[in-house]
């Protein structure tokens, strides 16, 4: 046969060197793109959305490839999967969103799933806020979600009647003291408008908002024979409905005794948040919003 080949006039140590400069340029090349490529890492991303205080089963988590970046110390290798089931997110994931070590709690520190949220948010409390309670007004309960974030007005119609004092004794005029300094306009104004801060008046007692960790009181769905699914409303009816509210630690007295005292609590979903807190509003401010307005649509005639 390599006769055959000699007798066509091709050069034979041609053709071979010819074969190994191709097979090296090949294999070469291979190399240089695999040297270019990023290296890749075996991850756990979430196979639903997960919310806050879910607990992590294995059906919610599924493993994919992605190349190695800043990220990749934050990331759950797959290999580690059965640690993070029987976890809690502490963090809403996303279906197919990478799963982090920030966002994931495996195993709440108390064994329950709202303990998760408090171990990742130092210096909150979780305040159970009723639905049914006399004073509120809020939507109904399958108007919220996990996530929500809620504001919380109060209205107080009256004040409380206060301790009598004794009379202060007027102080005498001593000769040769100073005279008290004439306040400046906007010094008057302020003290008119903190002076007349009396009720009836409505205040927003969280601008920035507070989380909404978990809506209780849910009627159950249940799954029938035939495929369909139904309210068991029945089985919640004896079930308090109650928000479970992330709030800083300080501002637990404050909603304790708003919703003790006062004569209406209005809960009202937010877009996002202020951080500026708020004046409050009374019925004096009320008056001179009305006046404003009546003036300015009068004299526009």
């Amino acid at each position: 046969m390599l006769k055959r080949f000699a007798s066509t006039g091709i050069n034979l140590v041609v053709l071979g060197v010819s074969v190994a400069i191709f097979l090296t340029a090949f294999f070469a090349l291979n190399a240089l793109g695999a040297a270019q490529r990023p290296p890749t890492l075996e991850i756990l991303s979430a196979a639903r959305d997960l919310n806050i205080g879910d607990v992590i089963t294995a059906e919610d988590v599924v493993a994919r490839t992605v190349f190695q970046d800043d990220n990749a110390a934050l990331y759950i290798s797959a290999d580690e999967a059965a640690g993070v089931v029987g976890g809690v997110a502490a963090q809403p994931i996303f279906s197919g969103q990478p799963i982090f070590r920030t966002t994931i709690l495996a195993q709440a520190a108390e064994g329950t799933r709202l303990s998760a949220v408090l171990a990742k948010y130092p210096g909150y409390s979780l305040f159970p806020l009723p639905l049914d309670a006399m004073n509120l007004v809020a939507p109904d309960v399958e108007s919220f979600l996990p996530g929500d974030l809620v504001g919380i007005t109060v209205v107080i119609s009256s004040r409380p009647q206060q301790m009598t004092t004794p009379t202060a004794v007027p102080e005498f005029i001593i000769a040769g003291m100073e005279p008290t300094a004439t306040p400046m306009p906007e010094e008057v104004e302020q003290t008119e408008a903190l002076a007349r801060a009396l009720p009836p008046l409505a205040k927003d007692l969280f601008p920035m908002g507070v989380r909404v960790i978990s809506v209780q009181g849910l009627p159950a769905v249940t799954q029938s024979t035939d495929g369909s699914t139904a309210d068991s409303s029945f089985s919640t009816m004896t079930q308090a409905r109650m928000l479970m509210l992330l709030v800083p630690n300080a501002s637990r007295e404050v909603l304790s005794l708003a919703l003790q005292q006062g004569d209406r609590l209005v809960v009202s979903l937010m877009a996002r948040s202020d951080e500026a807190p708020t004046a409050g509003f009374t019925y004096w401010d009320f008056e001179d919003l009305f006046q404003a307005d009546r003036s300015e649509v009068l004299g526009g005639r």
